[in-house]
C-alpha cells in the first residue's frame, strides 16, 4: 500500500477533484484490493489492476449525478485563466503552471468517461494499450473519446484567448 498509495491518490485527485473525496476512494480501492487479492492475475502489471479499481472507483463517483453537480458548481468559476499573459510563448504556456492549473480545471467540465481516460492519458502519460486495460474498453474507445475531451478542453481555451483580445 505505502508504495503504490501515491499513484492511486493522484490518479483520483485528477479525476474527483476533492481531496476528501480521493482519500475514501483510495481507501476503498485499497480495501477491494486486499479483499480481491487472490483474483489478481501476475500476468497483469500490478499498477494497471490498481488503476483499474481506483478508476472505476472514480468513474461511479463522477457518474452520480448529485456528485456531478457539485463538481460542476465547484469549477465552474474560470476566473483563473484571466491571469495568463498572451504574450507567452505557446511552447512556455504549455509547461505553464497555471495553464496545468487551467486544464485540470477544464477537465472537471468533461463527461466522466472522458474524463477519465483523459487524466489517464493525457495527464498521467499512460499508454493508450495502458488506459484500454485499465478501463477494460477497446482501443477505438478510449481514442475516440480522448479526440472529443482534447477538442473540448481545446475550444474552451480558444474562447477564453477570443474574449481576451
Amino acid at each position: 500500500m505505502e508504495e503504490y498509495q501515491s499513484f492511486a491518490f493522484a490518479v483520483a485527485f485528477r479525476i474527483v477533484g476533492n481531496e476528501e473525496e480521493t482519500r475514501d476512494l483510495v481507501q476503498e480501492a485499497f480495501i477491494r484490493i486486499w479483499r480481491n487479492i487472490n483474483r489478481y492475475d501476475p500476468e497483469v502489471k500490478f499498477t494497471t489492476w490498481m488503476y483499474s479499481i481506483v478508476s472505476n472507483l472514480c468513474y461511479d463517483a463522477l457518474r452520480s449525478d448529485k456528485r456531478r453537480q457539485v463538481v460542476m458548481m465547484e469549477h465552474a468559476d474560470l476566473s483563473n485563466l484571466a491571469s495568463l499573459s498572451p504574450d507567452e510563448n505557446p511552447e512556455m504556456l504549455y509547461t505553464n503552471h497555471e495553464l496545468a492549473s487551467i486544464i485540470d480545471t477544464l477537465t472537471c467540465t468533461l463527461p466522466p468517461k472522458q474524463k477519465i481516460i483523459f487524466v489517464l492519458r493525457d495527464l498521467q502519460d499512460l499508454s493508450i494499450r495502458e488506459v484500454c486495460d485499465i478501463l477494460g474498453v477497446s482501443e477505438g474507445s478510449v481514442k475516440t473519446n480522448l479526440v472529443y475531451a482534447r477538442r473540448t478542453i481545446r475550444q474552451q481555451l480558444e474562447r477564453f484567448y477570443a474574449k481576451r483580445d
